[in-house]
């Protein structure tokens, strides 16, 4: 009888939630290709707190250890220490494979206690954090590019990096690193849920291959990024009238946060159950995705395919995902106007990205071989 494998050590601060937001289900996927792989991982929890005074000594001892290594968010030295803590304590108890799965790679300071403590390395950021920052909209004298330098320099400390798109991966290699590339497929979980989907929409397709019913926006309007896409989208419909399809949209705060919009063709349902969205995708013709800034790559998109749902989208919403059979681009009102009227037709399943997958867990494997 085999002994259970030595867990390795991973940090991330999202629940590993195949129905939650975009980043916990990109958790979700890393959690059952750990599973997949007969690996195991013990994740990191932050304590509620600890008494003032060892955090601030705590945060001027890394300062003096690690320089410039010991930047947190550009944080003061309460919040430095802080971490510190969370971090030296959380290496110094872990029993198991002497490696760390980085995936919330907001600071410099975990890898490089991480190595400190002769821990292998391999990163798996949901995104380029510099580059999803609000400050882009919201200061025009914000400059990403020394954030983005600087986690360029961080994840440079890892031994192997792990990008959710393949934007990211260029870039990173431009950069002189030599990142693999993960695309986001749902788990095994809410994988079966699409198909599920899908075998009930094809029952729907018609005798010339077409879906019908309404549009789909869906989406957490309280996300700045995903609300001006959406406000876009339903103000260039609203150009067509009483012509404009009519369109359903769904999401948390979605019934508030665009009141503005609603009418005979617009049906705000705000946060909705599992069950209900569901329905709402077995019954629509097209889902609509329109995103401006950002960076990694849009969820929904692998998962309404997988649903049998076609996307109608902006060129950055399909990032990752241009060329893909069933995901339909538009830049202008008029374009987006075309797409909108179908025909829709059932797009195929998209595979599971098999090799990718084996390559990062062939990885974890001999990682933790040779530190365990």
């Amino acid at each position: 009888m085999s002994s259970p494998p030595q867990p390795l050590l991973r940090w991330t601060r999202f629940a590993s939630d195949p129905h939650g937001t975009g980043p916990e289900k990109r958790t979700a996927q890393i959690t059952g290709l750990i599973t997949a792989a007969g690996l195991a991982a013990k994740t990191m929890r932050p304590p509620a707190s600890f008494p003032r005074w060892r955090a601030w000594l705590a945060g001027v001892q890394a300062r003096a250890r690690f320089g410039a290594c010991a930047g947190v968010d550009r944080a003061g030295i309460g919040l430095l220490g802080y971490r510190t803590l969370f971090y030296r304590d959380a290496i110094a108890r872990h029993r198991g494979a002497r490696v760390l799965l980085w995936e919330t790679t907001y600071d410099t300071l975990l890898p490089a206690m991480a190595r400190a403590a002769g821990f292998r390395l391999v990163a798996v950021p949901h995104n380029l954090e510099a580059l999803v920052s609000e400050q882009v909209f919201a200061d025009p004298a914000y400059d990403p590019t020394e954030d983005l330098g600087a986690e360029v320099r961080r994840l440079a400390l890892a031994d192997a990096v792990f990008t959710i798109a393949k934007e990211e991966r260029w870039f990173l290699e431009a950069r002189g690193l030599a990142p693999d590339y993960l695309p986001y497929f749902p788990d095994p979980v809410l994988a079966r849920e699409c198909a599920a989907v899908r075998a009930r929409r094809v029952a729907r397709v018609d005798a010339r291959g077409e879906i019908s019913g309404p549009l789909l926006v869906l989406g957490a309007a309280f996300n700045p990024a995903t609300a001006r896409g959406m406000q876009v989208q339903l103000s260039w419909l609203a150009e067509l009238g009483p012509t404009a399809p009519s369109v359903i949209v769904a999401g948390p705060q979605t019934d508030t946060l665009l009141a503005s919009f609603r009418s005979p063709r617009v049906e705000l349902l705000g946060r909705v159950s599992r069950e209900r969205l569901v329905e709402l995708l077995v019954a629509c013709s097209a889902m609509l995705i329109d995103t401006s800034g950002g960076a990694g790559a849009v969820t929904r998109i692998p998962e309404a395919l997988l649903s049998g749902v076609p996307l109608i989208a902006n060129p950055n919403a399909a990032r990752d995902q241009h060329g893909t059979a069933g995901v339909a681009e538009y830049t202008t009102p008029a374009e987006f106007h075309a797409l909108c009227r179908g025909p829709h037709a059932l797009p195929p399943a998209p595979p599971a990205p098999a090799a990718a997958a084996a390559r990062f867990q062939a990885r974890l494997q001999a990682l933790v071989g040779c530190a365990t």
